[in-house]
């Protein structure tokens, strides 16, 4: 594997190289040694903000992650007849030759890893740290510093595993990807599926002691007007929890890993866990709280964790909006939503306030998420100004939390089927009649008829949030359909590692 960019730092943001190339091996002017950064608090704190401001970016959750790349992959959108070129067209096609997906890949891969060396000289330096050195050691600092670079490393590492490999349900044994624990690592081993996995959980559980010496019955947590805000008297740094990796969004993303890696015994225990302790913090968001936003909807009260990005809008802006003249073409229009909500359209919160048409009398039957951007009749202070909700990127909610408790009792003790469907059912409803304003419930009598509920599920839950593909992908469904076309999957799961990266063994 090629080398990692050798990180230098600015006053306020960690930075790596945007290449794996040769090492640095002289300082930028303007930049400080990675000695004189550790060596007071602040530059820990500069250090973790760095590598969420790059988990943020376009590559990563600011666009591929979520709205982006893999949305596009998940059929959300629906390019008719746009001219080739335009970008995701070869992406929905999932054409995996093609440069302009290869490109994507690329930059995923490269920004991960860059970011995952930036969490290795973070981890390197904060686990000896004196806590003493940090003004707040009594309420654990130093310990949710290392935490949360332990939890970003061991996330985006999943991301690329599910990203460059097969899914576990096919082969845990092949060769998967790198997991890289050191800095600086200029050839970091390249392990199977079942190891990655393993390395992963053992990251998310050491990550989990040292978060709970903050996190644990945080006041900031127990709303979403707190949690995403600066609102403790200690500082910037300790606000806006719903943003960082806390306890109980570790805990959370476990649930999830657990289910990826088909333990589900391991997931019901994780997800129950976080549903028993917080499901009253993080409560599915429900019609009279959505219709009372201004901005961009992102039913933000049961958001887990979220990126921030400040510049979302005018990300998302740059890649949805094309002006032809007098017009404007939405580019991430929505392939047919009406269909997938049948018979719940009047009801539905997440069809009702995350789904708009732009403009009903220019393109009558375009829709579009607005969740990232804001039309007509999305209006406020909130997404203008890129705050709140405006500038958040959901990357896992308590409603997930509740389908994962959902499917692993359907699944039952085997796993294949034999558990308590009406239990099953009982879960699915927490987040489906609360979405549907307490008028519609869904039914099943056998696993095959449940699941069909729960994929449809997924796919609501999960518009512009990148999680749809991945759902599949873990069920290895041998279909992807949409609203217009049945695609056969087979070898479309896996993507190819980047040219760059060839040496792997």
């Amino acid at each position: 594997m090629k080398t990692f960019a050798k990180i230098f730092v600015s006053c306020t943001l960690l930075l790596s190289s945007a290449s794996c190339g040769e090492w640095l091996d002289v300082m930028p002017q303007g930049m400080t040694t990675e000695e004189n950064l550790f060596s007071d608090y602040s530059g820990y704190r500069s250090a973790l903000n760095g590598i969420y401001q790059q988990m943020a970016s376009p590559s990563l959750y600011g666009r591929e992650l979520s709205w982006g790349f893999v949305s596009a992959l998940s059929q959300y959108y629906d390019f008719g007849s746009m001219d080739a070129s335009q970008i995701y067209a070869y992406t929905e096609k999932m054409d995996y030759e093609n440069k302009e997906v290869l490109d994507f890949l690329e930059s995923i891969w490269q920004t991960a890893y860059n970011t995952i060396a930036n969490c290795n000289a973070l981890i390197s330096h904060v686990e000896k740290a004196d806590p003493d050195l940090f003004p707040y050691a009594e309420s654990g600092e130093r310990e949710m510093i290392y935490g949360e670079a332990l939890a970003a490393r061991a996330l985006l590492h999943f991301e690329l595993l599910r990203l460059f490999a097969a899914a576990p349900v096919v082969d845990l044994t092949a060769k998967a990807i790198p997991y890289s624990t050191t800095y600086p690592d200029k050839v970091p081993a390249r392990y199977t599926t079942e190891e990655v996995l393993e390395k992963i959980i053992a990251d998310f559980e050491a990550a989990l002691p040292l978060l709970a010496v903050n996190d644990l019955n945080l006041d900031a947590l127990k709303t979403a007007s707190m949690r995403f805000v600066s609102n403790d008297s200690r500082g910037l740094f300790f606000g806006f929890r719903g943003t960082r990796l806390h306890y109980w969004a570790v805990k959370a993303l476990l649930a999830r890993v657990y289910m990826y890696a088909c333990d589900y015994e391991k997931a019901l225990a994780a997800a129950t866990e976080v549903y028993d302790a917080c499901s009253s913090w993080f409560p599915i968001t429900t019609k009279a709280e959505a219709q009372n936003v201004s901005g961009a909807v992102k039913l933000y009260e049961d958001i887990i964790f979220a990126a921030y990005d400040q510049y979302l809008k005018k990300n998302y802006n740059s890649v949805m909006l094309s002006s032809q003249g007098a017009t404007t073409t939405f580019i991430l229009a929505l392939r047919s939503p009406k269909g997938r909500f049948s018979g719940e359209t009047s009801y539905d919160t997440r069809y009702m306030y995350t789904i708009n048409q732009p403009d009903e009398e220019e393109q009558e039957d375009v829709y579009a998420s607005c969740k990232y951007v804001k039309y007509t009749s999305t209006q406020g202070s909130d997404f203008d100004k890129e705050t709140t909700q405006g500038a958040l990127v959901p990357v896992i909610r308590m409603s997930e939390i509740m389908l994962i408790m959902a499917e692993c009792k359907a699944r039952g003790e085997s796993g294949e089927g034999d558990g308590d469907i009406s239990a099953a059912v009982s879960d699915l409803n927490l987040v489906h009649k609360v979405r549907c304003s307490g008028r519609k419930t869904v039914s099943a009598s056998d696993f095959d008829t449940f699941m069909s509920k729960l994929e449809l599920e997924v796919w609501k839950e999960n518009i512009g949030e990148g999680q749809y593909f991945f759902y599949l992908k873990r069920i290895n469904s041998p279909t992807l359909v949409s609203t217009t076309q049945t695609i056969q999957m087979a070898d479309k799961y896996v993507f190819p590692i980047p040219d760059s990266e060839t040496t792997l063994k």
